[in-house]
């Protein structure tokens, strides 16, 4: 299984990664966990010198039936929709373009679903809330009303009641960041719960792997109240996510994806961060290593690397040990 690609170079090395570690051009699952540039076109590049089985995505354009009701400017059009979708998201269209010409099966992924006897368990989003969060996607008409009024009016097929547009989820109106350090210890915390990200972030596949007794969380760019109701439906069917193998930390260790009550709920032994070599300070950002530090989760970031994942597996050849990162005592604010 591979998940998302990064750019179109680095997809390339994916495919090469899988051809030399695992003496195959063979994928069986190929996920794409939302459609953003940074995880599509390598994503889409992977898919194109592969042999995929099976692609797991979202299909925003399938939706605009749907949601063309939940846009202010009442002549918003399904066609006009779809087409905003496949233009603004072109590596995700091509990759289901590809998928066709190859008759590669597309499955998209909502809540509840399963595969391999539950070894794969996606844990969010919802099709309900996936569909929430599509007005607000960069590429189409002002939204009605904020989140939660897309979420009651998908769920009643009644109108709304009136309220400012782009709430919870608005990709505008984040603070300026301020440049000058503060102080942390084991006993302080300046992470904070109100983390805002995009909607597209907010869209991101979470899914949970779990086999001989360890599970694995992968979130891609997942803001709070995406990872909060996945964390939701999992208690909801008795998975506990305190007791994490390991976790892939969202949006390359963004402020703006966690906060301290997310993080008591979601609980991991290691966790690895998908992070540019130039990405310090946002990416990854030093409050939420040190959150995930002071929880006891050992952290580790790419950051120009790759890493392995090993359990009951050999040894690579020209792979050695990584320290992981360390507790920052300064960090932005």
């Amino acid at each position: 299984m591979i998940i998302d690609g990064g750019t179109t170079e680095s997809g390339e090395r994916l495919a090469d990664h899988v051809r030399y570690f695992y003496q195959t051009s063979r994928v069986d699952f190929a996920l794409l966990t939302h459609p953003d540039s940074d995880h599509a076109t390598g994503f889409r590049a992977a898919v194109e010198r592969l042999d995929v089985g099976q692609i797991v995505m979202h299909k925003p354009w399938e939706h605009g039936e749907v949601i063309r009701r939940l846009f202010a400017n009442g002549r918003v059009t399904a066609t006009g929709l779809e087409r905003r979708f496949r233009e603004a998201l072109e590596a995700t269209w091509d990759v289901a373009q590809l998928a066709n010409k190859r008759h590669i099966p597309v499955f998209e992924p909502f809540t509840g679903a399963t595969a391999h006897n539950g070894i794969f368990h996606i844990l969010g989003p919802s099709e309900s809330y996936y569909r929430a969060l599509l007005p607000s996607f960069r590429c189409t008409p002002q939204p009605r009303f904020d989140s939660l009024g897309l979420l009651g009016l998908l769920a009643q097929g009644s109108p709304a009641p009136s309220a400012q547009p782009l709430g919870l989820l608005s990709p505008l109106g984040f603070p300026p960041d301020a440049s000058q350090p503060v102080r942390e210890s084991a006993f302080t915390e300046t992470l904070t719960d109100d983390g805002n990200t995009k909607a597209e972030n907010n869209s991101s596949v979470i899914l949970l792997v779990q086999f001989e007794g360890r599970k694995l969380l992968f979130t891609g760019d997942a803001g709070i109240p995406a990872l909060e109701a996945a964390h939701a439906y999992a208690a909801s069917i008795g998975i506990h996510l305190n007791d994490l193998s390991l976790l892939q930390v969202p949006h390359h260790g963004s402020r703006r994806n966690l906060g301290p009550a997310v993080l008591n709920k979601i609980r991991a032994e290691l966790a690895v961060i998908s992070a540019g070599v130039d990405g310090a300070p946002k990416h990854p950002s030093a409050k939420v290593t040190n959150a995930l530090i002071r929880r006891g989760t050992t952290v580790f970031a790419t950051q120009g690397r790759n890493l392995v994942y090993r359990y009951n597996a050999p040894q690579r050849t020209g792979y050695h040990n990584v320290y992981p990162l360390e507790f920052t005592e300064y960090v932005d604010t």
